[in-house]
């Protein structure tokens, strides 16, 4: 019968809320008693990834939102456009120096 109750979606949604509180009670505990087994945590909780999955199931666009933050965590940000500079700031002489590109037609 438990079986049933977690593979329904309201069963599902109150075990991630009782997983979330489990969660939250054992950082607190090693926040406060130091617990051996519990690895301190570097970034989200658990349980706040967990319901996050559970609301891209439901919502399409925030599926899509997950995956367009993951793929620019991976790109490499660069400040230059890897074209000859046309801008160029000098903050200790207050000038700055713009070039218009020139045109090829």
């Amino acid at each position: 019968m438990a079986l049933i109750a977690f593979v329904s979606i309201p069963g599902l949604v109150l075990g991630l809320v009782a997983f979330a509180v489990l969660d939250r009670a054992g950082l607190w505990a090693h926040r406060r008693f130091r617990l051996p087994w519990r690895k301190d945590e570097a970034g989200r909780p658990i349980s706040a990834v967990a319901v996050g999955e559970l609301d891209a199931f439901f919502h399409g666009t925030h599926r899509h939102a997950i995956d367009q933050r993951r793929s620019s965590l991976m790109l490499r940000d660069e400040e230059g456009d890897s074209g000859p500079p046309r801008t160029r700031i000098d903050l200790d002489a207050g000038t700055a120096v713009v070039r218009r590109p020139q045109d090829s037609a």
